[in-house]
């Protein structure tokens, strides 16, 4: 079977979707759930304030941070399965971790390496 990416950079990968994926899943669909948004020691965080900056709706940046962790959690068992099309969505999680904030960033910045340094060639697919 040809999978997109090696063995041990799916398992890198899964580890570093766990956290943005689910952290922003949580944050992004909060205030959908609860009718408030979701502010840690009362701060809103980098990306929403700068969204309120821009004159942007408060349920917008939401619903990007929510569609972030969906598409990183999302592609993470697709590459288990070895389907090649779950590399865009994939790349999409990880470049939109890039906007919320150091930690995820920093998860997004080696998801990025593994889905393009570490990808299967013949050369590494047994015979």
């Amino acid at each position: 079977m040809k999978r997109p990416v090696r063995p041990v950079a799916l398992v890198i990968l899964t580890l570093c979707a766990l956290y943005p994926g689910l952290s922003a899943v949580f944050q992004g669909f909060y205030p959908w759930v609860t009718g408030q948004e979701f502010a840690l020691v009362g701060q809103t965080g980098a990306f929403m304030t700068t969204a309120a900056k821009l004159g942007m709706p408060i349920w917008l940046p939401s619903l990007f941070k929510g569609f972030v962790g969906l598409a990183f959690l999302g592609a993470v068992p697709g590459l288990w399965a070895g389907d090649g099309r779950a590399v865009p969505l994939a790349f999409l999680g990880a470049l939109g971790s890039l906007l919320l904030g150091p930690g995820p960033a920093v998860m997004g910045i080696v998801a990025l390496i593994c889905l393009t340094v570490f990808r299967e060639t013949a050369q590494h697919q047994p015979a």
